[in-house]
């Protein structure tokens, strides 16, 4: 039996330049060796120098000698760039469902009312049937709506019948002055001031605020200080000059302290037994 040669490929020789290395494999690790080599000239530190060294010599020999699927690394390196660059091109789609609301189809009924021998897709179709039942049909009127409009037509007349006088047309309207409306605070006196109907619980501290005069002091500061300096309640007075803590304070020794506009009333002290106090005046 006549044996034949294997073939070997010929258009793709390449030149060995040391043993068993190629021209383009000798390249890789050259341009290895000079950038392990800058890295090693830079003044990082020995911490991040080496490993970046011994990651670019391995690279560059895995790149240079180590094939993958019989093809060499480098392939593969540009064969992941240009498929990332490269526009997706898609060969299957996944085509969108139409909803059973919007699949509409003429029933059989539907298709006897039109002629045979037209040939109408089913988007005319539909928009007939639309066309048809956008027309208004003849709306009937009942005896009780018939008597309704009877009568809105009579009231309707009678505006007809009004004879209107040319001269009061030509009256003018009078201008109307706008009325001046001032807020006026009325002055009390400290018995007048508290309300006679308001309950108050004990330990709950209430008052007045006037000045020199005795006249009420609106939007005073009325501060309620315990025995440690610690601020308990902190309010204003009223246009009437009242002030009341919402809520009762405990037993013990209080400091009121009033002020308005800079200017600081005398402190008053005060003791809490579980009792309804009396109202307090708080006076410059």
């Amino acid at each position: 039996m006549k044996q034949h040669p294997i073939p070997q490929d010929i258009t793709n020789y390449k030149f060995h330049l040391i043993g068993q290395m190629t021209l383009k494999q000798f390249a890789e690790i050259a341009v290895a060796v000079v950038l392990a080599f800058i890295i090693f000239k830079t003044n990082l530190l020995d911490i991040i120098k080496w490993p970046l060294i011994f990651l670019t010599v391995g690279g560059g020999a895995l790149i240079a000698f180590v094939p993958i699927e019989e093809r060499p690394m480098d392939h593969w390196i540009k064969t992941f760039f240009k498929n990332i660059y490269r526009p997706t091109k898609f060969f299957w789609k996944k085509a969108n469902k139409i909803p059973e609301l919007f699949n509409y189809r003429v029933s059989s009924t539907q298709e006897d009312f039109f002629a045979p021998n037209v040939n109408l897709n089913p988007a005319r179709k539909q928009r007939i049937f639309e066309y048809l039942k956008s027309i208004p049909g003849e709306e009937q009127v009942d005896e009780f709506d018939l008597e309704e409009n009877q009568k809105i037509g009579e009231i309707l007349n009678t505006f007809d019948q009004v004879q209107i006088d040319q001269k009061d047309l030509n009256i003018k309207p009078q201008k109307q002055e706008r009325p001046n409306l001032k807020t006026r605070v009325r002055s009390l006196s400290a018995p007048q001031a508290f309300i006679a109907s308001a309950e108050h619980q004990a330990n709950q501290v209430f008052g007045l605020v006037v000045d020199e005069n005795g006249e009420a002091v609106p939007q005073a500061i009325v501060e309620i200080v315990d025995q440690n300096g610690q601020s308990q309640r902190l309010m204003k007075s009223d246009l009437t000059g009242n002030f009341s803590s919402n809520k009762p304070l405990n037993d013990g020794v209080y400091t009121i302290i009033v002020e308005k506009n800079e200017q600081k009333y005398p402190e008053l002290k005060i003791e809490l037994k579980g009792e309804v106090i009396n109202p307090l005046v708080i006076k410059p």
